[in-house]
């Protein structure tokens, strides 16, 4: 699939992609023009996945003294919370770039417009695709898909998204943007996503 991504990290099982998880088209909600380079991210996901990403994370800075040391703030977020997801995303955000992170919750549409995630838990994920039209218009969507276990490899969740861009110049920040550059005291800028016109469905081959 054009949306998968070349892992530099590692994640923290060393396995490599083997089955696709959820796949899908990031299209233009008024034209249905597909739209290459959105940013699809996993915004909600069962316990599973998200113990794999704090993992992930924790690999991540594990030899980083540096980074421990000018995010602690942010580590200690996550540490505590509740929801811990979201304030590992955050973080992720600002290492993504100067750590050379391969994130496996978070990816991008490829020329094409397809999409698609690896080796997901089975659960109730939340996708959530953002796309800024330089200059122009810029959009954001949401939609919650169920990946279902299976031993067949083709068998995955099938979530199409149709983004409606808003005119105007201002730019939305793209979900993974870190706020401002890395290792420089980050904030995250977040946006209220629009309503969702996705279709999803679970196809087995």
């Amino acid at each position: 699939m054009s949306g998968s991504q070349t892992a530099n990290q590692s994640l923290p099982n060393a396995a490599r992609p083997y089955r696709v998880a959820i796949a899908g088209t990031i299209t233009n909600a008024a034209t249905g023009d597909i739209m290459p380079q959105a940013v699809v991210r996993i915004t909600a996901a069962p316990v599973a996945f998200i113990e794999e990403i704090l993992a992930f994370l924790v690999a991540a800075i594990a030899h980083q003294p540096e980074v421990q040391a000018n995010y602690s703030h942010m580590v200690e977020d996550w540490q505590r919370s509740l929801a811990p997801l979201a304030p590992a995303q955050r973080l992720l955000d600002c290492l993504e770039s100067p750590l050379a992170l391969a994130r496996p919750d978070q990816t991008q549409s490829g020329g094409d417009g397809h999409y698609c995630f690896y080796d997901l838990p089975p659960g109730s994920y939340t996708l959530t695709a953002t796309y800024i039209l330089p200059h122009r218009g810029q959009g954001v969507t949401s939609a919650q898909v169920e990946v279902l276990h299976s031993d067949r490899r083709l068998s995955f969740a099938a979530a199409d998204l149709a983004i409606s861009l808003v005119p105007g110049a201002c730019p939305l920040p793209v979900v993974g943007d870190c706020l401002p550059s890395p290792l420089v005291g980050p904030e995250q800028a977040w946006h209220t996503p629009a309503a969702a016109c996705p279709r999803a469905e679970t196809l087995s081959r």
